[in-house]
């Protein structure tokens, strides 16, 4: 891994700032904060060493805000375990699993009984992947029930070869109904990306799913959930506005605030989810999203300048480009106030794992509560 985050480090990372009054700690400072933090019985030792080396291999500062920020994260994702139960996970996953196994390309047509009946007989009847599923307590357990059942497809309906091929492996792995994992939750997708963009070349699936090994484990875990939490610069007021991102997505909250500027504007009703195209697979899609739309209506910007200048919004060079400059200028224009740089996306959260309400922004304020009692820790 320390091979790895080097090699990206070539490419990468303007730490976010930490406040102005913040101390480096030292492996011992963090050791006796996380004594405080960590809950009893769960190895605060272990997390502190692993909490230090994942700033140090992402080039992060070691500062009292970053150390704090890693940890309520952590203390709100998992309670400080690398790999955590979930109630009831396999029969709340069960559903989305048959609708994601029936959009793959090889289960035969030739089951006319459909996914129902291929996951309750095979491999075998007595030891089913509908049983296996049901039976699944823990994120990784899921997850390798789906690995055993793709390989499982690939080898009696197509070919295994097929699971290196990058493309393929990238829509298999889109289906894993595991997406976000570890102790840090962190997305399986972002890691993928970091990886691909540090190996300049696309993963195939074992790849992929060695990957996903090491971020159930707590290393790991920390290691890439610390890079995607605080790896990228936002000049935020607030870690709240870092909290939601990490939820929601990098730039969620700067870019939620512009779609207030854009509907102030243009008298139309947006959805302040942070995302200022409409996207596919991770990619944009040609077609203009709401947000997109309203722009041009506005016509501060022609649409080709507008369109190129929102492909931008994942980058925090977005906020330098003429459309957020115009957009800002006008919203101050019309409402005598400030334009605001970030507001918390509103974005109502579905998974099979969470089992209460659960929005960006009630995620956002936990993890901000547990920061703060994080800080204030003698």
């Amino acid at each position: 891994m320390k091979r790895l985050f080097a090699t990206a480090l070539a490419v990468l990372i303007l730490p976010l700032p930490a406040l102005a009054t913040d101390q480096d700690m030292t492996g011992i400072d963090v050791r006796a904060l996380a004594r405080q933090v960590v809950p009893p019985g769960k190895d605060a030792p272990g997390w502190a060493a692993d909490i230090a080396s994942a700033l140090a291999v992402n080039a992060i500062r070691p500062s009292r805000s970053n150390v704090c920020s890693v940890m309520a994260v952590i203390g709100q994702e998992s309670t400080f375990t690398a790999n955590p139960e979930v109630a009831g996970l396999g029969r709340m996953a069960e559903q989305q699993i048959k609708a994601k196994l029936a959009a793959l390309p090889v289960l035969p047509g030739a089951a006319a009984a459909g996914v129902e009946i291929f996951l309750a007989m095979k491999p075998t009847p007595d030891k089913s992947y509908l049983a296996m599923i049901r039976a699944a307590r823990t994120e990784r357990d899921l997850d390798l029930v789906y690995r055993n059942l793709t390989f499982y497809l690939f080898r009696e309906y197509a070919s295994t070869r097929l699971l290196n091929a990058g493309a393929v492996a990238h829509r298999i792995d889109a289906a894993n109904p595991v997406a976000t994992l570890g102790s840090m939750q962190v997305s399986a997708a972002f890691t993928i990306a970091e990886v691909e963009k540090a190996k300049d070349r696309r993963l195939g699936l074992g790849a992929i799913w060695k990957l996903r090994d090491e971020l159930y484990m707590r290393k790991g875990g920390v290691a890439y959930g610390t890079r995607m939490l605080l790896g990228y610069r936002a000049d935020y007021p607030s870690r709240l506005f870092v909290f939601a991102d990490y939820n929601a997505g990098r730039y969620a909250s700067r870019n939620a605030a512009f779609q207030h500027m854009v509907a102030e504007l243009s008298d139309v009703g947006l959805a302040l989810d942070g995302d200022l195209m409409l996207y596919e697979g991770g990619k944009t899609k040609p077609e203009a999203s709401a947000t997109e739309t309203s722009l041009r209506n506005l016509k501060l910007l022609d649409d080709e300048s507008l369109r190129a200048d929102l492909l931008r919004e994942k980058e925090f060079a977005f906020r330098d480009t003429e459309t957020y400059k115009r957009v800002s200028d006008a919203f101050t224009a019309k409402t005598c106030k400030p334009p605001p740089y970030a507001m918390l996306p509103q974005i109502t959260l579905k998974s099979p794992k969470i089992q209460h309400r659960m929005t960006t922004a009630l995620f956002a304020r936990a993890v901000m509560a547990r920061y703060e009692r994080c800080m204030v820790v003698e």
